[in-house]
């Protein structure tokens, strides 16, 4: 048995944690398409003509080997040959070295430089490198599109649109509840806007990288609850709230939006972190070249 991958965490209390294969669900969304998730991270995989292209590792040794053997049993005797990174973060993207090592590893360029530096043991770094907001791809018979509007979480983040089977994935942006209470790593100067650009595309189905599956109608609310969450924030500041408490910023704003956004799940425990995490960004001008009007600029000059 192999040494167990252990990402960046260096205590030895966490490889209980590490090791643990949870159960995973499997669900089928079309044809040649299917999501699975352990209960709170979700992601995609597909059935090609030899092969399985998935889409992350999720977040542990243990939670990758499940998701392999969820595959197995979906989709057997097609082993895994193709991984595309959906964003650089370990809790999704972290394990290839346990999912399929051999496999080919797709990612934005961006997505693939964190990597490389981050050198997280088990996270395997990408093999091929994709450039722009938007790739038509066919893999081993199936064509699907990954987009990249711009920064929206984590780095590099990629969202696959199928259009035939009019299904959207976009890992970690708009969930279809307030359960993400802290949104670290979300990009707010841009994130709605972008999002919004993909109700350009035909499709009805959405799958998150957290929780259940959703639809359009859904992703619209998801996309209104974060506008009015910046704009109480921002009033916050006129009223002199507290911003840096909790209690004050769950207070303040959880009353203005509880009458319209007080039916979502996780409402009441998240709205005082949400509201903290985005006052914060409002008060210090976001989380760098990302969080600006010309994110672009994270490119220029960058640190080979």
């Amino acid at each position: 048995m192999k040494e167990t991958n252990t990402g960046i965490f260096t205590a030895p209390n966490a490889l209980e944690y590490l090791e643990r294969e949870p159960d995973m669900q499997v669900q089928k969304l079309a044809e040649r398409l299917w999501t699975v998730t352990d209960g709170v991270r979700r992601s995609i995989f597909l059935e090609g003509d030899t092969s399985v292209i998935a889409f992350d590792t999720f977040g542990t040794p243990g939670a990758a080997r499940a998701y392999g053997q969820a595959i197995v049993q979906a989709i057997p005797g097609k082993p895994i040959k193709t991984i595309i990174y959906s964003h650089d973060h370990l809790d999704h993207a972290g394990f290839a070295d346990d999912l399929a090592p051999d496999a080919e590893i797709i990612a934005d360029e961006m997505c693939a430089k964190v990597i490389e530096v981050r050198r997280a043991k088990g996270q395997l770094k990408p093999t091929r490198r994709l450039s722009g907001e938007r790739h038509e791809m066919d893999i081993d018979g199936v064509r699907f599109t990954l987009l990249n509007p711009g920064p929206t979480h984590g780095t590099g983040n990629m969202s696959a649109w199928f259009a035939d089977e009019k299904v959207l994935f976009s890992s970690d942006t708009i969930l279809p509840n307030a359960r993400y209470g802290l949104m670290p790593d979300y990009h707010i100067w841009n994130f709605v806007r972008f999002m919004r650009g993909f109700l350009d595309l035909d499709w009805n189905t959405f799958v998150p990288g957290r929780y259940e599956v959703s639809n359009r109608a859904r992703f619209e609310i998801g996309c209104d609850f974060i506008e009015a969450v910046q704009e109480e924030s921002q009033r916050a500041f006129a009223e002199f709230v507290p911003i840096w408490m909790l209690d004050a910023m769950q207070g303040y704003v959880g009353g203005k939006l509880s009458e319209r956004f007080g039916s979502l799940e996780g409402f009441e425990e998240h709205i005082g972190l949400i509201a903290v995490r985005v006052v914060h960004h409002y008060l210090m001008g976001g989380w760098g070249l990302e969080d600006t009007p010309a994110p672009g600029l994270v490119l220029a000059d960058e640190v080979a």
